[in-house]
């Protein structure tokens, strides 16, 4: 499949642009919305030319922001929000629509999936939900053109008039037919990964996931597709040699869900003969050690595993029904063939009790991962415990809302078992127990030689065991 020469920023000017993309500003880490770069590479598809505003990788103001959004002048404005970048958004929206009040807004993200009415708090008049590319460029062209489309299709949100339209989120089952993201487009030589100091880009080679854990925050539970390899190799060939990347972390919710695809896909990756190293994620009963070589050849450096728990019967209670050995198992092949490991687990599950956050302390050392990752429960609008929580009476309904424009701190859930300020001391006593190890700090110490990754290193460790906590 033959795609359209890619149009960089720096060649794009301002005149140009027809339509803006906002990554707000993120409160724990420099990394991309891959999404922005579909919707982009869709419409650049269509011949409609846009980029993309990323302020915390080029270390914007939501002032600058703005300035540059008057400068350039688009008719449409598309923003990303995620738990950690809603505030952020909340207040450009608010700019934007003094300054430019003739620019369409559009919101795009997680909350706008798992909870259409933050439009009406936002007062945005459009939304996108789930695999929105299609449905957003039929958008995009009766908005700059005067277009007839048909505003019920899947995919848009609409509030207008004080009414909130709905159409649910689409779905495309072809992912191949979908144009390459714009991957130029994005700030690739700031991003940061805490598994490596090369230069970092995200990929998606599937959307949706077969798992019903009962705390993910995966949007809408969609259906599981995934690309070809032809696809796949099509992405990487632009990702490694135009834009230079050197380390790709595949971002697939479970990528080895499908065993004879990871294979193929393996060796399709060793047969493009381009050498980059790459990370992906997935459950401990879903590796073994034939896939594991498979993926060590075609380049894998580091797997990440959704631990979630040390207490098995606190795991077993969320959905996820992997037996503490089988991690144990898990964590101890990689290691025997050389292949790092991240393990992430949260703090706050219905009904843990203090004890049971120890096991977690524990299992974490026991384990000995490469890195880890903790993170405090969030009650988003469409998961388990928002509902718990209501019921709990710990928030109300507009938790997010008043979030959103800085009335109250970050949501979390906290256990009926605990206290708040127990919660909080369990998260940053595992971060400090867990990094300032002697043989964590060791491992760290070849990619701390380098001093952008040593300073970013440095600057989110603080943010989450010090600063603003780290949420899932």
């Amino acid at each position: 499949m033959t795609e359209k020469k890619g149009l960089s920023v720096l060649k794009t000017k301002s005149s140009d642009v027809e339509v803006v993309f906002i990554n707000p500003r993120d409160l724990v880490a420099c990394v991309p919305y891959v999404k922005l770069a579909s919707l982009a590479g869709t419409l650049r598809g269509n011949g409609i030319r846009s980029l993309i505003i990323e302020p915390t990788a080029t270390r914007l103001s939501t002032a600058d922001v703005v300035q540059r959004i008057i400068d350039i002048d688009p008719k449409i404005v598309c923003i990303g929000a995620f738990p950690s970048t809603l505030p952020d958004a909340y207040k450009l929206t608010c700019e934007l629509k003094k300054e430019v009040p003739n620019t369409t807004l559009i919101l795009e993200g997680y909350h706008v999936n798992a909870d259409p009415s933050i439009l009406v708090e936002m007062d945005i008049e459009w939304g996108l939900r789930g695999d929105a590319e299609l449905a957003f460029v039929n958008l995009c062209k009766h908005i700059l053109s005067g277009e007839s489309f048909d505003n019920s299709i899947p995919g848009l949100v609409h509030y207008i008039g004080g009414i909130l339209k709905d159409n649910g989120p689409a779905t495309i089952k072809d992912l191949d037919s979908l144009p390459l993201p714009a991957y130029d487009l994005l700030s690739v030589e700031r991003y940061y990964s805490a598994s490596t100091n090369k230069r970092y880009m995200q990929l998606f080679t599937t959307r949706g996931c077969p798992y019903n854990c009962n705390f993910c925050a995966n949007p809408t539970q969609m259906s599981f597709r995934y690309l070809s390899n032809e696809r796949v190799l099509q992405h990487l060939n632009v990702l490694v040699k135009d834009c230079r990347v050197e380390w790709v972390e595949f971002m697939d919710l479970t990528f080895t869900v499908n065993r004879k695809r990871t294979l193929s896909m393996c060796q399709a990756i060793i047969d493009f003969g381009v050498h980059f190293d790459w990370g992906c994620e997935t459950r401990a009963d879903l590796i073994d050690e034939e896939l594991l070589l498979k993926m060590k050849d075609a380049g894998c450096k580091k797997i990440t595993f959704g631990v979630e728990s040390g207490a098995e019967h606190v795991r077993f209670r969320t959905g996820k029904k992997i037996t503490n050995q089988q991690c144990i198992e898990a964590f101890d092949l990689c290691r025997k063939h050389g292949v790092k490991t991240m393990a992430n687990f949260i703090f706050g599950h219905p009904n843990e009790t203090e004890s049971e956050m120890w096991e977690t302390v524990r299992f974490a050392a026991k384990l000995k991962p490469f890195n880890v990752m903790f993170t405090r429960m969030v009650p988003m609008p469409d998961v388990e415990v928002y509902k718990l929580g209501i019921k709990e009476k710990q928030f109300g309904s507009d938790v997010w809302v008043r979030y959103m424009k800085g009335e109250i701190e970050h949501p979390t859930y906290i256990p009926n078992t605990i206290d708040k300020s127990l919660m909080n001391k369990m998260y940053q006593l595992a971060y400090l127990r867990y990094y300032l190890s002697l043989r964590v700090m060791r491992s760290y110490l070849p990619l701390l030689i380098e001093p952008k990754f040593f300073v970013q290193s440095i600057i989110v460790f603080g943010r989450m065991a010090f600063g603003k906590p780290v949420f899932k």
